[in-house]
């Protein structure tokens, strides 16, 4: 998949040092429920907060929607002009009124819930504060490095860690997203999800025409 590359500099300091791909959609499709076909869209979670609700229909094609993100990096591949990875999903958030507007772009975080496994998806101002996402460049689905798999761990010193792999953990819930209730993206840690709502998802960058 190969992505637009586009500047943010000029709109925000936080954004100046950051280059991006996109614009792209979010495509949700369900991994059990196959109804599940859809498009994640910002949906107001708090003061310059975010959430990822779901948004049901046909594909988003209306530049400077709530549909529309980012993938930033901070450097590429010069013989491929693919991005490196790990790098940030964002999104561009107009505030203000009629006495002007300014445009805040926000990093994806997930944001941990300590009575539960379930991880809710914000995105709050900012760029390097998100969490780093990679993304398959084939098929565009997002996933996080699992990392070493603890559950063998003892007090012998391992020789070698055995890993977890790429991890596809997104889920969508019935949850509070911020301070409201949607129906939105999270990350579910271990399965299955304290939340007894949560369906798995895949969640992919889908490229705007």
């Amino acid at each position: 998949m190969q992505l637009r590359f586009v500047a943010f500099a000029g709109l925000a300091a936080t954004a100046a040092a950051s280059n991006a791909t996109g614009p792209f959609a979010l495509h949700i499709t369900g991994k059990t429920n196959s109804s599940i076909d859809g498009y994640a869209a910002a949906c107001h979670a708090g003061a310059a907060i975010e959430g990822l609700c779901y948004s049901s229909g046909g594909d988003p094609t209306v530049p400077g929607s709530a549909t529309q993100f980012y993938y930033n990096y901070t450097s590429y591949n010069s013989d491929t002009g693919e991005p490196s990875q790990p790098g940030w999903l964002t999104y561009l958030l107009t505030a203000g009124s009629n006495n002007g507007t300014v445009t805040i772009p926000s990093s994806i975080r997930l944001i941990p819930n300590f009575a539960s496994n379930v991880f809710t998806a914000l995105a709050y101002p900012s760029v390097e504060d998100g969490t780093a996402f990679y993304y398959h460049p084939e098929n565009g689905t997002i996933y996080l490095s699992g990392g070493y798999d603890d559950s063998y761990f003892n007090a012998t010193y391992p020789s070698s860690g055995p890993t977890l792999g790429n991890l596809t953990n997104f889920h969508l819930c019935y949850q509070f997203t911020g301070g409201y209730y949607y129906q939105s993206i999270a990350w579910v840690s271990t399965s299955p999800p304290h939340n007894p709502s949560c369906q798995p998802v895949d969640l992919s960058v889908k490229q705007i025409s």
